[in-house]
C-alpha cells in the first residue's frame, strides 16, 4: 500500500497501473489482484488504512476519571498527521481529479473517513457532556468547530501545494492551540 501511494503522487491516478505498483513493490501482479481486486480497490483499503488509524484513537474506552484534553490533543495531531501527510494529499487529489469522470473514489473517501471517523467523536464528546466535563448547545456543531480550529485551511493550502507537511512538532503543537480554544468554548 505504501508502493501504491508512491506511485499516486507521481503519477497521478490515471496514471499509476497494478503492473507498476507491483514491480515496484516486489510482488506480481496476480497477488495484487487477488488482495484488492482491482485498482481502485488497492486505493480504497489504503484509504481505510488511512483513517483506522486516527480512528483507533477515539476507540480508547473513557473512564469515571478521564479528562478530553490529553485524548483532543492526540486524536488532533493524528488527524493533522493524516489529513496534511503525503498519502492523504495523494488520496485527495486523485478523488479531486477523478471526481467530474467518476465520483465512487470521493464517495468512498468520505465515507471511510468523515462518515465513519465522526461518530466516533461524537460519541467522545457526547460521554464528556454526561460526565460533566464538557458542555454543549449542539454537538454536531462543537464537533464542526474542533475540526476546524486545528485544520483551518491547512489541507487546502497542502492540496495546492503551497505549503510543505508539518512536522510532529508543529502538527502538536496546532493540536494543543485548537484543544485549548474548544475547552475555553466548551469546557467546564
Amino acid at each position: 500500500m505504501d508502493t501504491a501511494i508512491t506511485v499516486l503522487t507521481e503519477r497521478g491516478y490515471h496514471g499509476a497501473s497494478m503492473v507498476e505498483v507491483a514491480r515496484r513493490a516486489s510482488a506480481s501482479k496476480e497477488t495484487l489482484y487477488s488482495w484488492f481486486g482491482n485498482k481502485r480497490g488497492l486505493f480504497e483499503a489504503v484509504i481505510h488504512r488511512n483513517a483506522a488509524s486516527v480512528q483507533s484513537l477515539l476507540k480508547i474506552p473513557c473512564n469515571q476519571d478521564s479528562a478530553p484534553k490529553p485524548v483532543l490533543i492526540d486524536f488532533g495531531c493524528a488527524l493533522l498527521t493524516l489529513l496534511l501527510g503525503e498519502a492523504s494529499i495523494a488520496l485527495n487529489r486523485a478523488a479531486i481529479a477523478e471526481t467530474t469522470a467518476d465520483s465512487s473514489l470521493a464517495e468512498v473517501l468520505t465515507a471511510t473517513g468523515r462518515e465513519e471517523t465522526l461518530p466516533l467523536f461524537l460519541e467522545f464528546l457526547g460521554w464528556h457532556q454526561t460526565k460533566g466535563n464538557l458542555r454543549m448547545h449542539d454537538i454536531n456543531i462543537a464537533a464542526e468547530q474542533f475540526i476546524g480550529l486545528l485544520v483551518g485551511d491547512l489541507q487546502i493550502r497542502r492540496l495546492l501545494g503551497v505549503i510543505s507537511e508539518p512536522g510532529k512538532k508543529t502538527n502538536k503543537q496546532r493540536a494543543t492551540e485548537a484543544t485549548t480554544a474548544f475547552l475555553r468554548l466548551y469546557g467546564v
